[in-house]
């Protein structure tokens, strides 16, 4: 299951309107939904500031563990490109969704949801960690591939065993195409909405690490979110999908 909290949400309810905070949750429901239509074996569950897409069989099964995580980071991409920084954590274990005994009411719990809820709490940038509960078990089926998918630079394995998922996955697919001229431009119409959502939000994350910056604010918890995530994008995308990210977005080519 995904586990994800949009950030600044308190701060949006006391500084906005009912519409535009309306707005902002419709705008995340509908990219979840996009997702429940192409994929039938997931669900939402939303409350609040908070989003749970989960499996609705169970059993742990490969193809669950890779769709998640690969729907978790277009999820979060889409997210960002509509300017809401959200974070989130992949875990997997028992989590229970039904009825009470009237039917109106749904109950939902379990264990998984308490250790992703926990370890979303404890980061302080913006993005997805993948926990051992949900890699482990594919590892032990498929060994090596997490470590494959790491030099692919699908994930950072952390010293911790958490892996931080890049987001742009598809920024990194497109761009040995782009650079040869087999991807026209403008991009904003290429492979859409996912690689235009990665060109958006990483260009999202760039220019508010840029306003903390010219504002002098390096140590405020918000900012130093926006600059952990940017160190984390340098270091798993390389200088030069970095470099060309920035370039993908201006508006000569978007």
């Amino acid at each position: 299951m995904l586990f994800l909290d949009i950030l600044g949400f308190s701060d949006l309810v006391e500084s906005k309107g009912v519409s535009e905070i309306y707005a902002v949750i419709d705008n995340a429901l509908k990219t979840f939904g996009r997702w429940e239509e192409l994929n039938g074996s997931f669900k939402t569950i939303y409350f609040s500031d908070t989003f749970i897409f989960y499996q609705e069989s169970k059993g742990y099964g490969k193809w669950a563990f890779l769709d998640i995580y690969a729907i978790g980071g277009m999820v979060l991409s889409a997210l960002l490109a509509a300017h809401i920084p959200a974070r989130g954590a992949i875990s997997f274990g028992e989590f229970e969704v039904q009825f009470d005994s009237t039917g109106r009411h749904q109950v939902y719990f379990g264990k998984a949801l308490v250790e992703a809820y926990k370890a979303e709490q404890l980061e302080k940038w913006i993005g997805i960690t993948i926990l051992p509960s949900a890699w482990k078990p594919y590892e032990e089926q498929s060994p090596g591939i997490v470590d494959v998918f790491a030099k692919e630079g699908v994930w950072l394995m952390r010293e911790d065993g958490i892996l931080l998922l890049n987001p742009f996955i598809k920024l990194r697919s497109w761009y040995v195409p782009a650079m040869i001229g087999e991807v026209d431009r403008p991009y904003s119409k290429w492979d859409a909405p996912e690689f235009p959502n990665d060109i958006l939000g990483f260009k999202f994350l760039r220019d508010k690490a840029a306003h903390y910056a010219a504002e002098n604010n390096f140590t405020s918890p918000v900012a130093i979110k926006y600059y952990t995530t940017i160190f984390f994008l340098k270091d798993i995308l390389g200088r030069d999908l970095y470099e060309w990210g920035e370039r993908a977005a201006l508006p000569i080519n978007f």
